[in-house]
Parts: structure tokens; sequence; C-alpha cells
């Protein structure tokens, strides 16, 4: 496949898996941006319970296929069961997979699998595609490769995973439940000689929250205007925590620089918010959950 060849031939070999929990009425505009782009639209409800009937109903007479699991088993799960429905189109040589507050602009899939095809053109067959930018923030790269620009731990939103990836290397970590899951699927990607590849494209993402900073109660200015911080809530800081745990020590010996600095990038963050943030007593207490979690081995969702 050529990056000249026809839009439609290509976009009807890609289907597109959006999970989704207890979602807002934004979900149904960016799942009907998809449909313009795409013939197979998965649409997984990761157990968020009632009060979103309308929304799924709303989605699948869009046109989706909306996939309801009995309980929140988390995003890799839910990723795994989208990609297992979507399989079910024997034509589909594509996944992308979406986070539910994405919205994917129009001509966003066929730029990835322009890239895609660029790439394999050149002799470098991609693991995953991703978007040279995300809201505007460029994506680590990871050098070139015959004139083919490569990128480091892309997120899962709006990336695109060859059906042959998945054939080689398997189904999403469910045991990770949230956090790092993308990550690691870079990594085992990457390990089995499948590259992640840069598509000059990008998307729109929610990438945390932004609250104001204060120290000892009173806000934080710098150049006469309030600095703010960005959090996540505060049970990720669990998974965040463990996950790193759980995946450094599976790719320790083959990543060591990587465990290293993502051990203590997440703690420079956790000092960060912990001084400026509120709500730090309960985060310190989660993340701290999260590391005996992680060295004990445990893993799935928190037994709370």
């Amino acid at each position: 496949m050529t990056p000249e060849l026809d839009q439609s031939l290509r976009l009807a070999n890609v289907a597109a898996v959006v999970t989704a929990f207890r979602p807002t009425p934004r979900l149904v505009d960016n799942v009907a941006s998809l449909l313009k782009q795409l013939s197979t639209v998965v649409v997984v409800d990761d157990g968020g319970g009632c009060g979103f009937d309308h929304i799924f109903a709303a989605v699948a007479e869009a046109g989706a296929v909306v996939l309801r699991l009995e309980s929140n088993s988390g995003i890799a799960a839910a990723l795994n069961a989208g990609i297992a429905r979507a399989r079910d189109h024997e034509d589909v040589e594509h996944i992308v997979t979406v986070d539910q507050d994405s919205l994917l602009p129009a001509g966003y899939v066929q730029q990835l699998l322009a890239a895609a095809a660029s790439a394999s053109s050149a002799g470098v067959q991609p693991g995953l595609v991703s978007p040279a930018r995300i809201h505007g923030n460029p994506v680590k790269r990871a050098g070139t490769r015959r004139g083919v620009v490569l990128g480091k731990e892309p997120i899962q939103s709006g990336l695109l995973i060859p059906i042959s990836t998945l054939d080689v290397i398997g189904q999403f970590w469910d045991g990770l439940f949230i956090d790092l899951v993308d990550t690691e699927y870079y990594f085992r990607a990457l390990d089995a000689g499948l590259p992640t590849v840069l598509a000059d494209t990008e998307f729109d993402h929610s990438l945390g929250t932004m609250v104001d900073a204060k120290l000892f109660g009173r806000a934080v200015r710098l150049g006469g205007r309030k600095l703010q911080v960005r959090i996540a809530a505060t049970w990720r800081y669990y998974y965040i925590f463990r996950n790193r745990i759980l995946v450094g020590t599976r790719y320790a010996r083959r990543h060591p620089v990587w465990v290293i600095g993502g051990i203590l990038t997440d703690l420079r963050h956790l000092a960060y918010v912990s001084v400026l943030a509120p709500g730090r007593t309960a985060r310190l207490a989660s993340a701290v959950s999260g590391i005996v979690d992680g060295v004990r081995g445990n893993s799935g969702r928190k037994h709370r």
C-alpha cells in the first residue's frame, strides 16, 4: 500500500475502538468525527453503571457499535474487548485506539495511514503509528531510521495499531488496569523489532487538570500571574506508582535508563504537586499505597 492509494479503500480497512467510562455528551461528537473517517467504530462502555444510557444510545444511533461491559475492568481490558469485536470484520487491517475525550479531526486517520505506508516503503515496519503532536505538544522522538521519524512512548489515544502488530505481540496488559498501559505496549512492540512511527498530524486530548498553586494556603504568583500546576485525580496516583514499578520490573534489564528516568520523573512530579497543589495528604497516601502494591507485585483493579 502506498500513500497515493484511494482514501476510501484505506479507511474501509481501519476500525476505531473508543473506550468510555461515565462519558459526557461530548463523546457523541467525538464518535461522529470518527464515523466521517471510518466505517467501523466500536465504543466500549467500561462498566460505568446506569445514568449514561442516553449517551450510548446516541452513539449507537450515529452508527457506532456499542459494547457494554458488566463491570469497570480498566482501559486495557476495555481496549482488548473492543479490538476483539472490531476484528470480527475480516477486512480490518488497522485499529485506531481512542479515549472518550479525544477529538480526531478530519483526515487524521488518513495521515497515520500515509505515515505507515511511507515507513513500509522505506523498509521500516511500523509497530505503532502516533501523531507527532498532541494538543500542540510534541511527542518524544527516537531519532530516524532510513529517513523515517520514530517516536517514544506514545499515548494510546489516537494511536494506529496494525493487526500484524497485535498478531505478533498480543493484547494490552489488562493487569495494569490504567496508566502505563500504552508505555508497556510500546516497549513490547519495540523489543519485537516494531518501532513507533510518527505522523505529521495532531489532535486535541485532555492531559490532566490545571489547579491554582498554593503555598501555606496562599496563591503562588509568577510574573504577576497565578501559577497553575497540572494534576491527575487522586486515585490515579496509586496506579501511576504501582504500574511504574510493575512495568519497570518487567523492562529493567532491557531498558534500565528508561526505568530509572521514569521513577525519578514521577517522584519529581509528586514532590512538586505535594508542595503546590491541594489534596496533598490523600495524594501521597495513594502513591504510597501504589508503591507498596507494586513492590508486592499486585496488579489489577485496586481492592478498596
